[in-house]
């Protein structure tokens, strides 16, 4: 019987290369498995195709450089094979390629299973080691028949060229720099004063001088303070970093922004983002021709979630930094990261922030710019030494597990991720645990203070060249058990929603004034905007933003502008809830019916409820939140839940946010 010729020419090529074919095909399956691995671990954050295309693509061909690097193993292995000497060449090669690949593949199982919290820390390596030695040699004795290593050959090969091809990108990022319709580009730039937005990230008021702080964490904002005006009552938008920092932007409350809110049931991070068609702060800078910048750092402030609209050039580092931990689920990647230095992957300390956005001062161009700058330093995880940088930090902020009995009884160590566990109640945190959480926290906002100091440094050293002006604040606060509760996003309390205000500018802003009426972040972004000489259009309605310039110019000429309620909403844990701010009281309705009055001028910790004593005050109130609240509890028709990026999603992950 006539052999089919392509057998032979086949045959023949085995032959000659017998290592290659099997090589091939073992990448193949090992880049296959591990791309699959990944898409498993994001399944729960969506991402959508281009998503899966991308996670396939980097699968395959990491997979493949692990084999290739694995070669001078597979050769070892073939050396020794029983079947090489018994002049089984093929049987022997593919078993020297396929236990390679199957080894990294057990140890990629182990390596997630371990990362739970059913392995004591110190077996983790010894139970990766076994896992990884039962597979290789499991994988030595398979041996599927010819044709299916050919078949696998070509198929890796086109797997690897398909891979090499482009597929599109990351969703683009919305246009930045859009002038507004009904104002020219460029008109009054020059001469206009630099602005300075800095937002941190989860301080508490109470942290600084200005606000009773003794002694001192923050030397650098008390400077601020005593050269600008302070604003002692300064409502947050939101207890979470988007729908607040969406109202800085937009000078729109919670409510009607519509950043942040969830758009149907599903998973808790999936929120809308803010929409293009809102004017965002950065936008009108642009459009009367200032240079905008913004570094931040915070997985929810992206492009894909609006953050970015209106800025020429937008940063976010810890998008990177999240990458490297994505990386870190490889063991070829997560040998290259840990081969290089963390600060490559993108430095998102306090220190990295300022020296990007000192770059940025630093540029040769006459015209003015807007910077925004937000640190990130107080939020969780939190850290014994705050300028420590380390991914594997993050990594471990995404795989929280029980943490280990210290030799003092205490769990929190040098370093402290697992947050979610505390919030969730799965892990209980005794006196001198919630004391060493809060010294950490200080001293993250005390390593901050003086990075925003070099922030500020630069900008008088500069004011003979061009005037600045600058507000300073945060997007929220952070509970440590004042309420009975840990971290953020679930309610309203002053610890949460209660934040820093200072606005700075030498010559356009009076130094050491202290104002002590209710105002909120809604506002911050038309004082910059008033202060820069910038028309500010009057508000539509009471609760959206104002410029703040006009009291403390109303205060020195003997007149007071009254205040005007503020709201916060849109909390990201608990039952949905809505805060009212209003004269001396606050006002909570929760979507259970609780109601919660609080008196600022009596009770400025919020002890006693008193809406059972001035029931007229809680109704007053609870008709003015309850259309607002109904608002937070429904979904807004035909919308999906919004797509993260995988970038962001890491990101999200690191920080805690994500499962």
């Amino acid at each position: 019987m006539a052999s089919n010729p392509s057998e032979t020419s086949t045959g023949r090529w085995l032959d000659r290369w017998p290592l290659l074919v099997p090589l091939l095909t073992a990448a193949g399956f090992l880049g296959l498995f591990q791309a699959a691995f990944l898409l498993w671990s994001l399944e729960s954050m969506g991402g959508g195709l281009e998503m899966a295309l991308g996670v396939t693509r980097f699968g395959i061909i990491v997979g493949v450089l692990t084999l290739l690097l694995l070669v001078p193993a597979a050769l070892l292995i073939r050396r020794f094979h029983p079947a090489w000497r018994r002049g089984e060449r093929h049987r022997a090669s593919w078993s020297a390629c396929f236990a390679p690949a199957a080894s990294v593949a057990g140890w990629i199982l182990a390596d997630q299973w371990v990362a739970g919290p059913w392995v004591a820390a110190a077996l983790e390596p010894w139970v990766e080691a076994a896992s990884a030695l039962a597979c290789g040699l499991a994988a030595m004795w398979v041996q599927p028949p010819r044709r299916w290593l050919r078949a696998g050959a070509v198929a890796t090969l086109l797997a690897i060229l398909s891979s090499l091809l482009p597929v599109g990108g990351p969703p683009p990022a919305p246009e930045g720099g859009e002038p507004a319709a009904d104002v020219d580009v460029g008109a009054g730039g020059a001469g206009r004063p630099d602005v300075v937005l800095v937002s941190i990230d989860t301080l508490r008021a109470d942290r600084l001088a200005a606000y009773g702080r003794v002694p001192t964490l923050t030397p650098e904002m008390d400077r601020l303070a005593g050269e600008g005006v302070v604003f002692t009552r300064a409502l947050a938008a939101s207890p979470w970093t988007t729908p607040s920092v969406a109202s800085m932007l937009t000078g729109l409350p919670a409510l009607r922004h519509g950043a942040g809110r969830p758009l149907g049931s599903g998973p808790t991070f999936q929120r809308s983002p803010l929409e293009g068609d809102l004017t965002t702060l950065a936008e009108r800078f642009a459009a009367v021709g200032y240079r905008t910048r913004a570094v931040v750092a915070n997985g929810f402030l992206s492009p894909w979630t609006g953050m970015a609209q209106g800025f020429e050039e937008f940063a976010n580092p810890i998008l990177k930094a999240g990458f490297a931990s994505f990386m870190r689920d490889l063991p070829l990647t997560r040998l290259i990261v840990a081969l290089t230095p963390a600060e490559s992957w993108g430095d998102y300390r306090a220190e990295g922030i300022t020296d990007q956005a000192l770059t940025w001062l630093a540029e040769d161009d006459d015209g003015p710019l807007f910077l925004w700058v937000h640190y990130i330093d107080p939020h969780s995880p939190f850290q014994a030494d705050p300028a420590r940088l380390d991914p594997s930090v993050l990594i471990e902020m995404a795989n929280q597990k029980q943490p280990e009995v210290l030799a003092d009884g205490t769990v929190v160590g040098e370093i402290f991720v697992a947050t979610d566990l505390v919030r969730s109640g799965t892990l209980w945190l005794g006196p001198r645990d919630r004391a060493r959480l809060e010294e950490y926290y200080d001293r993250a906002v005390h390593y901050t203070d003086e990075h925003v100091g070099r922030l500020f440094a630069a900008l008088r050293e500069r004011s003979g060249e061009r005037p600045a002006v600058a507000a300073l604040t945060s997007d929220h606060g952070e509970e440590f058990w004042d309420h009975g509760h840990f971290e953020h996003g679930h309610d309203y309390y002053r610890e949460v929603t209660q934040v820093p205000l200072l606005v700075w500018g030498p010559g356009l802003v009076p130094a050491g004034q202290v104002e002590g009426g209710l105002v909120g972040l809604v506002d911050v972004g038309p004082t910059l905007l008033d202060l820069a000489g910038i028309e500010v259009s009057e508000p539509a309605a009471a609760d959206e933003g104002r410029s703040l310039a006009p009291l403390w110019q109303g205060a020195a000429d003997g007149e007071k502008r009254p205040a005007l309620p503020r709201f916060a909403g849109g909390n990201l844990y608990n039952l949905p809830a809505a805060l009212v701010e209003d004269g001396p009281w606050r006002f909570l309705l929760r979507a259970n019916d609780r109601e919660e009055l609080y008196d600022m001028n009596r009770d400025p910790e919020e002890r006693y409820n008193v809406a059972g004593d001035f029931p007229e005050v809680a109704e007053r109130y609870r008709r003015l939140l309850e259309p607002r609240l109904a608002a937070f509890l429904v979904d807004d028709a035909g919308n999906k839940p919004a797509e993260l990026s995988p970038d962001e999603l890491r990101a999200l992950k690191a920080l805690g946010y994500v499962d």
